[in-house]
């Protein structure tokens, strides 16, 4: 369901990996002002899309590219993307956009990441 967005992968890019994922934080963070931009706009539907795309770029990759490698107890991306979550659920979304909202976590919490590292973990309290 969630496609991948080739502009966001390059976020990923091995050297972009350090401690904690700075980096790639970092490169999230600025991806996440553009959504807060988007909603802000009342393009709802086309933020989700964008979280969602960029949520599934980073459980891809913190499998493939094993993130796990490091950090300790920080996963900053996460971090980020929980940012990015908590924006968006306090807007009025509506319920189509909240339907694609809940389906696409429902993809991540399938996922390899999610199934066997845990990882978001925020998706554990929705």
């Amino acid at each position: 369901m969630i496609a991948i967005n080739k502009s966001y992968e390059s976020i990923f890019d091995r050297k972009n990996l350090d401690k904690d994922c700075e980096k790639i934080a970092q490169e999230i963070s600025f991806i996440g002002d553009q959504i807060e931009k988007t909603l802000d706009a009342d393009k709802h539907k086309q933020a989700v899309t964008m979280y969602l795309q960029l949520l599934k770029s980073m459980t891809n990759h913190f499998v493939e590219d094993e993130h796990y490698d490091y950090f300790d107890d920080l996963y900053s991306p996460e971090y980020e993307m929980q940012h990015i979550y908590d924006s968006i659920i306090r807007c009025e979304i509506g319920e189509e956009v909240k339907s694609l909202l809940d389906a696409g976590h429902q993809e991540i919490m399938e996922s390899e990441c999610y199934q066997d590292y845990g990882t978001p973990s925020y998706l554990r309290v929705l």
